[in-house]
């Protein structure tokens, strides 16, 4: 029998070192992509509050129609109209634009293939004001149900205050929510982190689907599911962290026009 046998000199010890280390390297850079390409792109909104001229709602809802249409179909550049039902702010007109990406708000329709001006032409002259403009990201981590939101006619939108330094609370708070809707697989329930902070801005915003009046009446909100989750007396504990981290919260119900 012949034996082969091999020396542990300091230079044999060293590359062997080098090969692990080479190794683990490897590894650590597979890990690293196959996170980054789990990871979803990121969806951002703008939201461009607008009031029409009194007596031209239908004639305004057309015009955005027809040039959504022409400018934002499904797809990179996207847009949709909403209309403030209830709220601060009902009777006024949001057209979001989204989702895109970052590099959509750059490469967006402009001055060059006609959009600025068919805007100019059919949709100003029917606008008695524009209003905020908001810019927000969709925090996928924290949300359930954008397939249930996108056939959801309806929906409600919490615009949230967040006290100072109470976002890891919101966070951890947002992420049982998150569970109880997709426990429950009904509801969708989105949440945005506004992007362009202002002095009087929000900080988050919730979305909660819903089809018809009806239900967003009858509908008893997430505290069963909750409960089945963490336990009794659960829910009280959520509210009751939701009123210490949060400054104030303005609620909207938007329908979907186009």
């Amino acid at each position: 029998m012949i034996i082969f046998t091999i020396l542990l000199t300091p230079k044999t010890i060293a590359m062997k070192k080098i090969m692990i280390l080479f190794a683990f390297t490897l590894m650590l850079t597979a890990t690293a992509i196959s996170q980054q390409g789990d990871k979803p792109a990121a969806m951002v909104f703008e939201n461009q509050y607008i009031m029409p001229k009194s007596g031209m709602e239908d004639k305004f809802e057309a015009a955005i129609k027809a040039h959504d249409d022409k400018f934002h179909p499904d797809g990179p550049y996207k847009a949709g109209l909403r209309k403030v039902d209830y709220g601060e702010k009902a009777g006024w007109y949001v057209w979001v634009f989204g989702p895109v990406t970052y590099e959509g708000l750059d490469s967006r329709p402009a001055k060059e293939n006609g959009h600025n001006e068919d805007w100019g032409k059919t949709i100003d002259p029917l606008v008695q004001e524009y209003g905020e403009l908001t810019l927000s990201e969709l925090n996928h981590d924290l949300s359930f149900g954008l397939d249930i939101m996108k056939s959801s006619p309806k929906y409600e939108l919490w615009i949230v205050d967040l006290k100072k330094g109470q976002y890891y609370r919101f966070k951890a708070l947002a992420e049982k929510l998150k569970k109880a809707y997709e426990s429950t697989g009904k509801t969708a329930f989105l949440v945005y982190n506004n992007l362009v902070h202002t002095n009087n801005g929000f900080d988050v915003a919730l979305l909660w689907s819903f089809k018809n009046f009806s239900d967003w009446a009858n509908d008893p909100g997430p505290k069963e599911a909750v409960e089945k989750l963490y336990g009794s007396g659960s829910w009280q504990n959520l509210l009751d962290e939701w009123q210490e981290i949060t400054e104030g919260y303005t609620t909207e119900i938007r329908s979907k026009v186009n």
